[in-house]
């Protein structure tokens, strides 16, 4: 599996976008008309496959900031609903076996295949029907995306019955691909995207899914190299 960075598989804007929301947990009942406890005990594949290409050859989701590995971030950031995690990881299982169940790339053909690769190999493995996904860099993923999410796909589903079970965040220049809610049952259009490409932008096109807007950016900062991980460090 390649970087899931990949600058996160950033995609420029679509129509199928909810309002614009933000992060305070305030408004998404008034919004969307519907109470926010309901959402499912959810699984969460947290995508930590890369070969480290920008980082020296280190396994990214184990560098360190603030004295705790990426990956643990963004464990620490899934929201209580998240009752079991799965780490898509081709190097050091054993490291990453401390913050949830491990799996590599597979097939076999798929290694360093990039993240649908990752995300193909790590759904079966998931226990509940909803799935939050997350790349193993963003140090300030925000916490309420799945309730947020959750609440407007929810929504769009019940208008529009048809639609994929696929929400994304925004973050108000850009799509965030590697940042969706899925249902399990959208693995068969994985696996299909993923027979003619490894890009996850074509796959959310071609599944017409639904921008959840958001009003902070930093959200979505992932770690791309030494260099912006020191900076970081410098700033926070």
């Amino acid at each position: 599996m390649t970087e899931p960075d990949m600058r996160h598989e950033k995609q420029d804007s679509k129509p199928n976008m909810t309002p614009l929301l933000d992060s305070s947990h305030k408004t998404t009942d008034k919004m969307m008309g519907q109470d926010q406890s309901d959402i499912p005990s959810l699984s969460a594949i947290i995508l930590a496959g890369g070969e480290g290409r920008r980082m020296d050859g280190l396994d990214k989701g184990l560098v360190l900031y603030q004295d705790k590995p990426l990956v643990q971030w963004v464990k620490e950031a899934l929201p209580s609903a998240v009752e079991q995690i799965v780490i898509s990881c081709n190097r050091h299982p054993q490291d990453y076996a401390k913050f949830g169940q491990t799996i590599h790339d597979l097939p076999s053909e798929f290694t360093y295949g990039g993240a649908l690769a990752g995300i193909l190999a790590a759904l079966p493995l998931c226990q509940h029907d909803w799935v939050i996904i997350a790349p193993c860099d963003l140090v300030f993923y925000p916490t309420d995306f799945a309730q947020l999410a959750w609440t407007a796909l929810s929504t769009h589903l019940q208008q529009n019955p048809q639609a994929a079970k696929i929400a994304v965040a925004h973050d108000g220049e850009r799509r965030q691909n590697l940042c969706l809610l899925i249902h399990k049952s959208e693995i068969a259009t994985l696996a299909d995207a993923l027979k003619t490409s490894r890009a996850v932008h074509n796959w959310l096109d071609a599944r017409q899914t639904l921008d959840i807007p958001w009003l902070n950016p930093q959200a979505f900062l992932n770690i791309n190299d030494l260099k912006q991980l020191a900076a970081l460090k410098d700033v926070h």
